[in-house]
C-alpha cells in the first residue's frame, strides 16, 4: 500500500505561498515536480493537470484543493502541496465551534499517478479529504512551521485514520 509520506518530499512542499488563482497555484505547485525523476514527460503531465481541479471548503474558509494527471507521463506516483494561509471566514453573530481552528488555509496538491495506480491514488486522496475535514488535521496542516514538520503531521494524520 502507497502511503503519503511514500510520494510527497519536504522538497516538494511549499509553505507560505501567496493566494492566486488556483490555475496558477497548480503550476507554481506542479513546477517543484518538473525535475522529479518520477515524471518521464514533462509536457505530457503538465497539460494533464490543466483538465481541472477539485477543490472543497470548509465554514472557517480553508478549502483543499486536488490537481492530478492520471497519466503514462509519470513512472510512480508523485505528489507536491502547497500552502496558503487565508484569513478565517467568521459567520456574524455566530459563536465560535469548539476545537475549530482559527487558521484558515488553502492546501493545494499536485499529484501524479500512473495509469495502473487508479486504485491507490483514490485512497491517497480520501486520505487527504478525511483528513482536511478534521479540525486536528487542519489545525495541525497550517500550523506546520516547515516542510518536514508539514510532512511529519501528515504522516502521522494519515496513520491515525
Amino acid at each position: 500500500m502507497i502511503t503519503i509520506s511514500d510520494i510527497l518530499f519536504p522538497k516538494h512542499i511549499l509553505l507560505d505561498l501567496e493566494d492566486d488563482t488556483k490555475e496558477h497555484l497548480v503550476e507554481r505547485i506542479a513546477e517543484k515536480l518538473k525535475k522529479d525523476p518520477r515524471v518521464t514527460d514533462w509536457e505530457q503531465f503538465y497539460s494533464g493537470l490543466a483538465k481541472g481541479t477539485s477543490c472543497m471548503s470548509k465554514e472557517n474558509g480553508s478549502v483543499l484543493c486536488i490537481a492530478h494527471a492520471r497519466t503514462t507521463a509519470v513512472s510512480a506516483m508523485t505528489m507536491a502541496v502547497g500552502r496558503v494561509a487565508l484569513p478565517p471566514v467568521a459567520a456574524p453573530a455566530a459563536p465560535a465551534v469548539p476545537g475549530e481552528s482559527a487558521v484558515a488555509s488553502k492546501l493545494v496538491f499536485v499529484i501524479g499517478v500512473p495509469v495502473a495506480l487508479a486504485s491507490d491514488y483514490l485512497r491517497i486522496i480520501g486520505a487527504l479529504a478525511r483528513i482536511f475535514h478534521t479540525d486536528k488535521g487542519e489545525a495541525a496542516l497550517a500550523a506546520a512551521p516547515d516542510a518536514a514538520e508539514f510532512l511529519a503531521s501528515l504522516r502521522a494524520l494519515e496513520v491515525a485514520l
